[in-house]
């Protein structure tokens, strides 16, 4: 018991030792220069996102096209001038004649070609709301594996400064005689196994640190989440039927859709005759006249069957698209609830029972190393499964938050 006691006095010497001879350690841990941002702050940087902004400006683009398509053709205009003379002699007159033509051949096709236009706008409009979702998606991810790779640095560098101090322990006791000298490579070699995995997560922490700063186009100190924290669920069957009706995935597949079928319409009526009004008025030397002139196209060698065929294909094509893209949001939609609503009772289970027993146990065992009654291999390993644990609860929470981050993507759900 005495032994025990110069062991627990000597705690306290070797933390303030530690604080003394690691001052590399203290500045390598100094946070980067930035600020600490919550979810809200990263989400209102979607606004900027280069995919974004891409996806907007082909919606406007689209819009361009709408207002192109619905436009009238411009009539032509011919002017022509001279001078002429009798065969039989005479004073020279000036001639001089005007003509207008206005091609009418769009009024078969305007309608279906303005309608594809508009559903083509409207599939770049819902486009770019999808756009806008994988992209809160895409920083999502990159906020929540910044923020575990935060809370793993944490975890690791709480249990290496309790294997230093343990190691320094053991050293001491080792040096008085009180403890076995076999001891002290094994509590060392744990030590710097701890330190290099701690080392490991701070280098992948501080790359993801760097990738969603990169993302922001800002610096970034880090961020300030809570992985146990989650959306509610709506049950599964009301969010697919509700989803299904108004995603924009499916709304921009259907939109596409629909103006394939206009396009395929379109060239459909281009095989109908095409008519061209004019007129004009002339002054010659014998007589002056006025014109109306009618001209029409007929069909003869070519009814165009090669585009109808092609744009029938194309129209094909977009249905076979929209029923791919309703059955592929309704799996992910089914996986990704499934693996939120999953993950929150695991990450319960875990918190509420692994956990506590991991933390117990390894308090017990240092306890009892203190007071003799337990070897260093016992406590290396309730050291080394409270590590696993702590660990896997972070992976565990991690998944968790990727699969609601896709869900929230799908369905528009608001995350903490």
């Amino acid at each position: 018991m005495q032994r025990s006691h110069r062991g627990r006095l000597a705690l306290p010497a070797v933390a303030a030792l530690l604080s003394c001879t690691l001052p590399g350690l203290a500045a390598a841990d100094a946070p980067p220069a930035g600020p600490v941002l919550r979810w809200p702050e990263v989400a209102a940087a979607v606004e900027r996102h280069p995919t974004l902004l891409e996806a907007a400006a082909r919606a406007r683009g689209a819009a361009g096209a709408t207002s192109a398509a619905g436009a009238l053709p411009n009539p032509t205009f011919g002017l022509s001038a001279g001078e002429a003379r009798p065969r039989g002699g005479g004073g020279a007159r000036r001639e001089w004649g005007a003509s207008v033509e206005l091609p009418l051949d769009f009024l078969a096709t305007r309608g279906a070609r303005v309608a594809a236009a508009r559903s083509t706008e409207e599939g770049a409009r819902q486009e770019a709301l999808h756009a806008r979702g994988q992209a809160l998606r895409e920083l999502r991810r990159a906020f929540v594996a910044l923020a575990h790779g935060q809370a793993a640095v944490r975890t690791g560098a709480e249990l290496e400064a309790q294997a230093a101090q343990l190691a320094a322990l053991v050293r001491r006791r080792a040096e008085r005689g009180e403890g076995r000298p076999t001891e002290v490579p094994r509590v060392e070699i744990e030590l710097e196994r701890l330190r290099g995995s701690l080392e490991r997560t701070r280098a992948t922490a501080e790359a993801q640190r760097q990738r969603l700063a990169s993302w922001l186009g800002a610096p970034l100190g880090g961020v300030e989440a809570d992985l146990a924290l989650a959306p509610s669920l709506p049950p599964l069957d009301e969010l697919r039927a509700r989803l299904l009706a108004g995603s924009p995935v499916v709304q921009a597949a259907r939109a596409r859709a629909q103006a394939a079928e206009a396009e395929a319409s379109a060239e459909r009526r281009e095989r109908l005759p095409k008519l061209t009004l004019g007129g004009g008025h002339v002054e010659e030397l014998d007589r002056t006249a006025s014109i109306l002139t009618a001209s029409v196209t007929f069909p003869l060698w070519s009814w165009n069957q090669g585009r109808i065929r092609q744009a029938e294909s194309g129209a094909e094509a977009e249905q076979a698209r929209l029923d791919a893209a309703t059955r592929e949001l309704g799996a992910g939609l089914g996986e990704a609830w499934q693996g939120c609503a999953s993950g929150q009772a695991a990450a319960r289970r875990f918190q509420a029972e692994i956990l506590p027993r991991a933390e117990g146990s390894a308090r017990t065992l240092g306890r009892a190393f203190e007071l003799g009654e337990a070897g260093l291999l016992d406590l290396i390993d309730a050291r080394r499964v409270l590590l696993d644990a702590r660990r896997e609860h972070l992976d565990l929470l991690l998944d968790m938050q990727n699969a609601c981050g896709d869900l929230a993507a799908l369905a528009g759900l608001e995350l903490p």
